[in-house]
């Protein structure tokens, strides 16, 4: 599977919806939207653990109906880290209510071409799949991806957490300090962390100073072969 070809379709410029690219480092390239709700998916896929590469208008599908050749492109397509390929087309519910008797056959055909391909699938995401806490979560960690921090604060909060138990961020910051202007310099430095998968927490509920924060599993064993 080509995972950096061109896009497939090109984005045109849209007065009714929010349309743009991001980056990613999930990505060898920018990644474009159409919509907001579509921004939104890109946002699940950046920060999704699971997920290995993710490529916005991936791959053109073409079928016959009504008696003329037609094609359609979805909007994303998501590598997962054990192999899985998942087509993914993002639509508001409203819309695919609306539309549903013209998108229909445009689905069907992606559905029908990717049956004879292993482990890959095609889902259509809706703001009832995409609008959640970890939504609000990692949207809240964006501006936290690329935010200066201090190298020493980063290193002390890894090293506190491969040493014991999951930890309460409060508890945390007590450890890395007992001064209330250095523990909100940590924190900064610790949502920094979360937002570039340094250390880990849940991000399936919502964030608070109570959520259990852990340092991932292959920093732990560097440590403690140290």
């Amino acid at each position: 599977m080509r995972m950096l070809a061109m896009p497939a379709r090109k984005i045109p410029l849209s007065y009714r919806n929010i349309t743009g690219h991001v980056h990613s480092n999930k990505s060898d390239e920018y990644t474009h939207f159409e919509s907001g709700l579509e921004r939104k998916a890109l946002l699940l896929c950046e920060f999704d653990d699971q997920i290995e590469k993710f490529k916005t208008q991936p791959r053109r599908f073409e079928f016959i109906h009504d008696g003329k050749k037609r094609h359609y492109t979805p909007d994303i397509l998501i590598k997962f880290k054990d192999g899985r390929l998942l087509y993914i087309e993002v639509k508001y519910r409203s819309d695919l209510k609306k539309d549903w008797e013209k998108l229909k056959p445009k689905f069907k055909a992606a559905i029908r071409e990717l049956k004879s391909e292993p482990n890959t699938r095609f889902r259509i995401w809706t703001e009832q799949e995409i609008l959640s806490p970890f939504l609000q979560n990692v949207t809240f960690l964006l501006p936290y991806k690329n935010r200066p921090f201090e190298k020493y604060q980063l290193a002390t909060i890894q090293k506190i957490l491969s040493r014991g138990q999951p930890t309460p961020i409060n508890e945390l910051l007590a450890l890395c300090s007992t001064d209330e202007m250095e523990q909100a310099e940590f924190l900064n430095t610790l949502w920094y962390a979360v937002a570039n998968q340094l250390v880990t927490t849940d991000l399936s509920t919502p964030l608070n100073m109570n959520q259990l924060i852990w340092v991932k599993p292959e920093y732990s064993k560097d440590e403690n072969n140290e």
